[in-house]
């Protein structure tokens, strides 16, 4: 699933990279030409994804809809369900605060700022089997949903690192980096497909000994027991719950904090501010690139 996506919209950049490199190839320095190329590129393609979520409306939006309506779930469609989140079975604990929860995301970032730019020592997620107490019945989830719009809090203190070393010592960890890029997207295309609500995954770039450890950040993201969730996947009526493929059909399960009519007017937001900004973006590099034509004709 992830690894499909990733080659599509690999062979489409390059395919579109490549057009601008024939457009401007002898006219001008070739580092300039790559440069020019690459901006006029990603100029182009998030210009018309952004067109394409204005005109069609955000992904998401349309499961909500049917959701506030209250129609009844349909089996092999995408659909959205929200209420209070419960666990199956057994809580999990997160890694450095000890928090009880139903699933997490935790970050270890060298240095005592952890800015989003510095590389992490380790990262994972993971996943109880839970069910979604929702308006339209029980509904298990059956799939992970990166946690990206649920609040990150930093873990700071003895005990955090205490914890960190414990939960390193106790873990068998898949590795990262660039040299692994397709180990990492093999085990993330595994995780986001599995089907069965319990889901974990860590990882790490470097030996996280504790000396490493001691010199990280460390964060975390939970989502609690009873905590209101919004979740969209597809609906599998046999297994009573959404999951990220079913009969061909496949999708990365959604999970997002809070839920109802402010959810869904949210979601149904049309993304005018990043249209505008793809407009601006790709009008200067096409200006540049029309120069280039006029100005420098091979």
């Amino acid at each position: 699933m992830l690894k499909k996506g990733c080659a599509i919209a690999t062979v489409v950049l390059l395919a579109v990279y490549g057009f601008y490199l024939w457009l401007l190839w002898g006219r001008i320095e070739t580092f300039p030409v790559f440069l020019l190329s690459g901006f006029g590129a990603i100029g182009f393609l998030m210009f018309f994804s952004q067109l394409k979520e204005v005109a069609l409306g955000p992904s998401g939006s349309g499961p909500l809809k049917r959701a506030e309506q209250g129609l009844p779930l349909e089996d092999g469609r995408e659909e959205a369900v929200w209420g209070p989140i419960e666990p199956l079975g057994a809580t999990l604990e997160a890694p450095f605060s000890g928090r009880v929860c139903v699933a997490y995301e935790y970050d270890a970032k060298s240095g005592s700022r952890g800015e989003d730019d510095t590389a992490s020592t380790i990262a994972g997620f993971a996943l109880a089997p839970s069910v979604i107490r929702s308006s339209r019945g029980d509904v298990n989830l059956l799939g992970y949903g990166l946690l990206d719009q649920f609040p990150k809090k930093s873990v700071t203190g003895p005990e955090a690192l205490d914890r960190a070393n414990r939960y390193v010592g106790s873990t068998a960890f898949t590795e990262m980096g660039l040299t692994k890029i397709g180990a990492m997207i093999s085990a993330m295309d595994s995780v986001l497909a599995d089907d069965d609500g319990s889901v974990r995954q860590d990882m790490k770039t470097k030996d996280a000994s504790p000396e490493e450890l001691a010199a990280c950040a460390f964060s975390e993201k939970v989502v609690l027991p009873g905590e209101t969730v919004t979740a969209i996947g597809i609906w599998d009526a046999a297994k009573g719950g959404l999951v990220p493929k079913l009969r061909g059909k496949s999708t990365i399960v959604r999970l997002v904090p809070g839920g109802g009519a402010a959810m869904v007017a949210h979601a149904g937001k049309r993304p005018w501010g990043t249209l505008a900004f793809a407009l601006v973006w790709a009008g200067f590099a096409h200006v540049f690139i029309y120069l280039v034509l006029r100005l420098s004709p091979k």
